[in-house]
């Protein structure tokens, strides 16, 4: 029965099954490998790790709420969000939604502070707080903490922003996250 016709075909359907179940492995390799490479390596924070940061940012302005208490001298009420263009295009990019006061007085300086969440698409979390001033060259930012990978994380930097239209602005950022 080793060389009847039917026996040639169970062979030769053994040897087909053998080669697709073989095929199947070596695709679901080829699959895996490089889906948990993307995944292990996609974790761009690590613990007990220093991060250079430097990018674009491009911002809109949400809400922009003044009173003027007198002449020449307001209060504002600001929200607004800025998506961060990294330089490193490896580096994540992440999306901020912002809030603080400004004050302007009559001599036509002016300071503000406020705060941001940082939102990576992972969901993790970072979080600042600004301070801006007419006598400041650069604005300057304080991390404060976060969630996920970015539990603890600290640092800071500085950033520019110039006015576009009356919602828009466009800038440049730069600082460290020190993460625990």
């Amino acid at each position: 029965m080793r060389n009847s016709p039917t026996s040639r075909i169970l062979e030769s359907e053994a040897d087909r099954i053998a080669r697709k179940d073989i095929t199947m492995n070596a695709k679901r390799i080829f699959i895996a490998v490089p889906a948990a490479l993307l995944v292990l390596g996609s974790g761009m924070a690590h613990a007990d790790q220093t991060i250079d940061e430097a990018g674009a940012l491009a911002c809109v302005n949400d809400k922009w709420d003044e009173k003027e208490l007198e002449k020449g001298h307001k209060l504002v009420d600001f929200g607004g969000r800025c998506v961060a263009i990294p330089t490193d295009p490896a580096a994540p990019k992440y999306v901020e939604d912002c809030a603080g006061k400004y004050e302007y007085m009559p001599d036509g300086s002016w300071k503000g502070a406020g705060s941001c969440t940082w939102t990576f698409k992972d969901g993790d979390k970072v979080y600042d707080t600004f301070e801006e001033g007419s006598d400041l060259k650069e604005s300057t930012y304080k991390i404060t903490g976060g969630t996920g990978k970015y539990e603890g994380a600290s640092g800071g930097g500085t950033y520019t922003q110039d006015m576009l239209t009356d919602t828009l602005a466009g800038g440049k950022y730069k600082g460290t996250m020190q993460l625990p």
